[in-house]
């Protein structure tokens, strides 16, 4: 009896870490029902500005997409957040779009290694909480 206890708890915790580390690596690489977006490139065009382009497909009609970076340096801080780096309205299902933005790290000393790319379906204030796709790119 002691020993069926201690295996069901055993399998519930080994659950529960399994399906935790699904969803927290999930975070920075999720693939999406809803958004298929491909070939992200990030080229430096100098004074800390970059040019992100990818190619976009939605897998439903959207109201609106937006497009989000985080460039993080070698230490794993933080060098810089855009939002609005691109956008559209009605997107429609199953149109290709080749997507083309600029993002800004906080300064042109900053060396980002590293950057999060985040589609968001709401316009302004959503956070990569709110991402319907993410994805880490390295630099």
């Amino acid at each position: 009896m002691v020993n069926k206890k201690v295996l069901f708890t055993l399998f519930i915790i080994l659950g529960i870490m399994t399906a935790s580390s699904v969803v927290s690596a999930g975070l920075f690489d999720s693939s999406s029902d809803d958004l298929n977006v491909s070939d992200i490139t990030i080229t430096s065009e100098g004074y800390s500005m970059y040019k992100v382009n990818c190619e976009v497909t939605p897998k439903k009609d959207f109201d609106y997409l937006e497009m989000q970076v985080v460039f993080y340096d070698s230490d794993d801080a933080v060098v810089g957040k855009s939002s609005l780096v691109w956008n559209v309205n009605n997107p429609e299902k199953d149109q290709l779009m080749k997507v083309s933005g600029s993002a800004f790290t906080d300064d042109a000393d900053s060396r980002p290694v590293r950057a999060e790319v985040y589609f968001v379906d709401s316009a302004f204030g959503s956070s990569k909480d709110d991402a319907i796709y993410a994805q880490n790119v390295t630099m």
